[in-house]
């Protein structure tokens, strides 16, 4: 009995030694067949890959990459949330890692046995890799350096300014922002937690101010002491500039680094205009003169006004110092062309009529015409205005150069001062007729002189007869009378309007007087053609009215010396002969 038990002991011993080399042997055969191959029972994310490849990992891998990539990423801070996507954010599967545990999960490092004894679980034990991610660091400080709402709000520097008369201050508020490196860290902290989504929270990084309240202070104590009186000089004339004025020039700046407060040039300057808009210099009239039938244009000096640049510093620099003496604006030109521009806009550039009466020299009244001619030379009649000769050359006195000459008064001739001048008004009635003027008052002399046109003629007294003149066109024109020992010329300068022609002259008998109506054609520029006439009313003789009857005798007059000679007219007028 004893010998049987002990060969079934022999026999068990040599099957359990057979069973340990076979499965040696197996382990051997199956471990060499599995390298660089997942051992058995191994699973990436639920996903079987035992006794699978690298290529069939990475399969998976690609497939969980995919999957993730839309899982959001919540980064949240004080005023604000950032909501991306684990791919925007630069997190993905850590494919080399996972890949490396897949391949490690079922080695055993050590001896043999040990690898034996981790072949033997393998085939009774799923063992599962977890995936694993890695971040990119640089696209996700990339994506939040460049995110429009990294600065969550802007640092507001101090400042203030006294444009409403007081000083109205912004104080210092201290700015913040999502620092890229601390979401990286909050990031980087949540993936070595475990798999997305992530929803992480980050602290707002301070941005400061440049400048403190202290520097606000120092800065308003310095502009309140720039809020004093100025006292400036322009053209000539002293102002004074209160200091609420000045006050509303102030705000505050970085000059050099420093916060400071300063004068707004432009609202110094359109402060001071509006002060001392009236101290500016009036705009001169250009001055048209005729020099041997030559048109020239006098300017005149330049009007000036405050002011040019530069007034902000010169007023700054006598704030700063305190002075009190008056600080000398600059001043520029009213007009940058010295007024060139306003003088063409009078239209004065051509001779447009002309018209010359003769007379015997070396009189008394020849005295007068030169008088007036004088006086009247270079008067502009501009556009829709009406020149009156008596109220613009007064009553004729001796003190302002007239001497006494022969008038006609009451169809009789006498002496007074300024007898002579109808002479000129004749000869400017003619001139003006010419230049298509129109000649809403004016009287004809009462006796027909044969130096005159016959029926367009005009005479002059104070306050009555008047010759007024008015133009209809849109150019300013110039008088300018000439004259010779023997002879006055009335020309008139503008801009040729109308072509004047005259057509036509009838006559007719008023009582014993005879009327005479001369009419002109103007011709407008777009081919208007305007008719009218002017008249004239002759005695039949000196000292007659139109019903034949003596006129009395002026006042005071002395008729011993002024009886004329007299001619007939072709129409039967009397008329008196020139002297």
């Amino acid at each position: 009995m004893g010998q049987k038990f002990a060969r079934f002991g022999q026999i068990s011993l040599i099957f359990l030694l057979l069973a340990v080399v076979l499965a040696g042997a197996v382990f051997l055969i199956d471990e060499a067949m599995h390298r660089d191959r997942v051992g058995r029972n191994v699973t990436v994310a639920g996903f079987v890959v035992g006794d699978g490849s690298t290529e069939d990992i990475d399969r998976v891998l690609v497939a969980e990459n995919a999957a993730a990539a839309s899982l959001p990423v919540v980064i949240r801070t004080e005023g604000l949330t950032i909501e991306t996507d684990v791919a925007t954010a630069g997190l993905s599967v850590d494919e080399a890692a996972v890949t490396a545990a897949a391949l490690s999960a079922r080695d055993a490092d050590g001896n043999i046995l040990d690898r034996f004894s981790a072949w033997w679980r393998s085939l009774r034990g799923r063992v599962d890799v977890p995936l694993s991610y890695e971040l990119n660091a640089e696209q996700l400080k990339q994506f939040i350096d460049t995110h429009p709402n990294a600065v969550i709000r802007h640092p507001q520097e101090p400042a203030f300014t006294g444009a409403n008369g007081g000083f109205e201050v912004t104080d210092a508020i201290q700015g913040s922002y999502l620092a890229a490196a601390d979401v990286v860290a909050a990031v980087q902290a949540a993936v070595a937690a475990g798999p997305p989504p992530y929803t992480v929270d980050v602290p707002t990084t301070p941005i400061p101010t440049v400048h403190s309240a202290l520097d606000l202070q120092n800065a308003l104590a310095k502009a309140d002491e720039l809020s004093t009186r100025l006292t400036v000089s322009i053209n000539d004339r002293t102002g004074i500039i209160g200091g609420e004025s000045v006050r509303r020039w102030i705000e505050s700046d970085v000059v050099d680094g420093e916060f400071v407060p300063v004068f707004v040039d432009e609202r110094v300057k359109s402060s001071v205009e509006t002060l001392f808009t009236d101290y500016a210099d009036e705009l001169p009239t250009p001055q048209f003169t005729v020099d041997e039938g030559e048109l020239h244009v006098d300017l005149g000096v330049p009007a000036r006004q405050c002011c040019a640049a530069g007034v902000a510093p010169l007023l700054f620099e006598a704030a700063t110092t305190g002075t009190s003496q008056a600080v000398v604006l600059p001043t520029v030109r009213v007009e940058d062309d010295g007024g060139q521009a306003r003088a063409e806009e009078f239209g004065i550039k051509e001779l447009v009529s002309t018209f010359t009466t003769r007379h015997s020299c070396c009189q008394n009244r020849v005295k007068n015409i030169h008088r007036i001619a004088d006086l009247v030379r270079g008067q502009i009649v501009e556009p829709g205005e009406t020149l009156s000769i008596n109220d613009f050359i007064g009553r004729r006195t001796r003190a302002n150069g007239f001497v006494a000459d022969g008038v006609i008064q009451s169809g009789r001739f006498i002496d007074e001062v300024g007898g002579g001048i109808s002479q000129f008004a004749t000869t400017t009635f003619n001139a003006a007729f010419f230049a298509g003027l129109d000649i809403p008052e004016y009287q004809s002399h009462s006796i027909y002189i044969s130096r005159y046109p016959y029926g367009r003629e005009a005479t002059l007294s104070f306050p009555l007869p008047d010759l007024e003149l008015h133009n209809p066109t849109p150019y300013a024109v110039l008088i300018w009378p000439t004259y010779t020992g023997s002879s006055i010329t009335v020309d008139m300068w503008s801009t040729k309007y109308f072509d004047v022609e005259q057509v036509r002259q009838s006559s007719f008998k008023i009582g014993a007087c005879t009327r005479v109506n001369t009419y002109r054609e103007r011709t407008a520029p777009d081919g208007t053609v305007l008719e009218d006439f002017v008249f004239a009313t002759y005695r039949p003789g000196e000292g007659l009215d139109c019903a034949g009857n003596p006129t009395p005798v002026p006042p005071g007059a002395d008729l011993s010396n002024s009886a004329p000679s007299f001619l007939v007219h072709r129409s039967g007028v009397l008329i008196s002969k020139p002297m």
